[in-house]
């Protein structure tokens, strides 16, 4: 059965503050993007020690290293190499943390490229297999709307052209629907299907399509994600990794219709309120299926 865990960074800078309100949920897990406004890849061999300690003194474990690696234009070689270096860093932190998985991209596509430089991205990708065994983790590519790798399709198509076994797929349904090459392509169970083979980790936010174009994120359950479906699967299924909260969203948008079962977590700082109603959304979504 898989674990909650969440981004510490959506919750607070504060690191056990931040494990303080997973655990309240009960979070087995947390993910490392940002501490102390501090940037993971940034991270000090003492700060990385405390981070260690405070996950482990909270019960928790490192889920996953949100490295921002393959966030880099493709068509700057120097851009690329700082990011190699990024991976081989983030790695190295993922190990002194007990963490097997650190998060990448497939690079910068702000034009939403109608066909995607597959041979291009997998030439600049070919550092990474001896990265990943060298340093012995997995690479989980994130599916971005502003990178090539947007969609549950684009990842379908980038993984089996890497045809690496440490390279798979952290599935995030909401930025499926922030690429408008995902129309016509629901999350569930179309998106979830093309992934499900390759996941290994799950980040949990939802989004809408609206009248006017934009696609913003919204409280979970309000979207288009079908994130109770998709718990329900992925139970079926037997995946056993995390799902991880990334809030992605401001209280402000909170739904009145939601007042009465989650309005008494509305409570703390910037999007600490929202995350932590999504976590109680979340628990109760899991608690469902146990």
């Amino acid at each position: 059965m898989f674990q909650l865990a969440a981004f510490t960074d959506e919750i607070s800078q504060d690191l056990a503050h931040a494990c303080a309100v997973i655990r309240s949920f009960d979070g087995a897990g947390v993910e490392i993007r940002g501490v102390w406004d501090t940037p993971v890849q940034e991270l000090t061999g003492p700060q990385v020690a405390e981070i260690r300690r405070i996950v482990a003194d909270h019960g928790l474990e490192v889920a996953s290293i949100a490295s921002p690696f393959g966030k880099c234009t493709l068509e700057n070689p120097a851009e690329v190499a700082e990011h190699m270096d990024i991976l081989c860093r983030c790695g190295a932190i993922a190990s002194e943390l007990g963490c097997g998985l650190v998060r990448g991209f497939a690079f910068w596509d702000h034009d939403q490229a109608a066909e995607k430089p597959w041979e291009v991205m997998c030439e600049a990708y070919k550092p990474v297999p001896d990265i990943l065994e060298r340093g012995d983790f997995i690479l989980g590519l994130e599916n971005e709307a502003a990178c090539f790798v947007g969609t549950a399709g684009h990842a379908r198509t980038f993984l089996e052209r890497m045809n690496c076994g440490r390279i798979k797929a952290i599935w995030d349904a909401a930025n499926h629907v922030q690429d408008p090459q995902s129309d016509g392509v629901p999350t569930f169970p179309d998106g979830y299907g093309l992934i499900r083979a390759d996941m290994v980790h799950v980040h949990v936010k939802d989004a809408i399509v609206e009248a006017g174009g934009g696609r913003p994120n919204v409280f979970l359950g309000e979207g288009l994600c079908r994130w109770q479906e998709q718990l329900e699967a992925f139970k079926n299924d037997g995946y056993d990794g995390y799902v991880s909260l990334e809030t992605h969203v401001d209280p402000g948008r909170f739904p009145e219709h939601l007042r009465e079962p989650y309005g008494q977590y509305l409570k703390g700082d910037g999007r600490e309120a929202a995350s932590a109603v999504c976590l109680a959304w979340l628990r109760d979504a899991i608690e469902t299926m146990t």
